[in-house]
């Protein structure tokens, strides 16, 4: 019997509604205390106004929620030297957001680079993340990783090497288990027995790879079961994102709509309940 354990249950908002009561209110009914913060009204994190995100940041306390984590696009580009300054100017926007609703986490991803040149521009890349991280440092930030699935860091043996290279407490990882299936690659085999003790949050969704459907949690061939089990094994704590994209998945989101949002929220309960796990008011 694995020990009982409590985490953080937040969501992509974003996935239930452009409109941002419309999100809080379906959040509070549905237990999530979290919002990561990707879009709102149809406009990116990075885009929205100092009034907009204070506005965020108050409705959300008005309801009894938190901001958990800026969703930001950051380094969705290719690799090339323009697009790093760039780059490194929108984390700079990303961070503001995240000061202004006093929140400490960034998503993030590494660029894109040609298959063909993984292992050849690995220093490079690993070097535009580095200096990423320093400006995270001055600011106490941390930066948060996602492994999207088209991206260098996509690949366990090239998040492997950021992690050990670049990986601290500015520097972590949020672990997607869909986009790992998408790739052909399987939590357990490929990722858990090296990188939990680099996880900082769980992004919730699963995925079927034949098809490249993206399902409720525990549907698809994500192992979130056997993964949520080996956190709580190891004690790790942290948040558990809810990410579903069951309407639609696009490059710089998805989206679920209210009631596809409650069965993705109603699937992961059940996945947590069989592992142990509660989640915090």
């Amino acid at each position: 019997m694995l020990p009982s354990q409590r985490f953080t249950l937040s969501a992509f908002a974003d996935e239930i509604s452009p409109d941002l009561k419309v999100q809080v209110e379906t959040l509070e009914r549905l237990g999530v205390s979290g919002l990561d913060l990707r879009s709102v009204d149809g406009v990116n994190v990075l885009d929205l106004s100092q009034d907009d995100l204070q506005r965020v940041h108050d409705m959300c306390g008005e309801r009894g929620l938190h901001v958990q984590a800026i969703g930001s696009p950051v380094n969705k580009v290719q690799f090339d030297l323009l697009n790093e300054a760039r780059e490194y100017d929108r984390l700079k926007k990303a961070i503001r957001a995240a000061h202004r609703v006093n929140v400490k986490r960034v998503r993030i991803f590494t660029p894109m680079v040609p298959d063909q040149l993984h292992d050849q521009m690995a220093e490079k890349v690993i070097a535009w993340m580095f200096a990423q991280k320093r400006l995270a440092e001055g600011e106490g930030i941390v930066l948060i990783h996602e492994n999207d699935d088209r991206y260098w860091a996509a690949h366990p043996t090239n998040a492997k090497r950021l992690m050990e290279e670049i990986g601290g407490e500015n520097f972590r990882f949020a672990y997607d288990f869909a986009n790992t299936v998408l790739q052909g690659y399987r939590t357990m085999k490929d990722w858990f027995p090296w990188i939990i003790p680099y996880i900082d949050t769980l992004h919730i969704k699963d995925a079927i790879e034949e098809s490249h459907q993206i399902v409720p949690a525990g549907e698809g061939e994500g192992q979130l079961l056997e993964g949520i089990e080996a956190l709580v094994e190891a004690g790790w704590q942290g948040p558990l994102t809810i990410e579903p994209h069951l309407a639609a998945a696009g490059p710089f989101g998805g989206f679920s709509g209210v009631d596809l949002f409650e069965v993705a929220v109603n699937a992961l309960r059940g996945i947590a309940a069989k592992a142990g796990v509660e989640f915090d008011d």
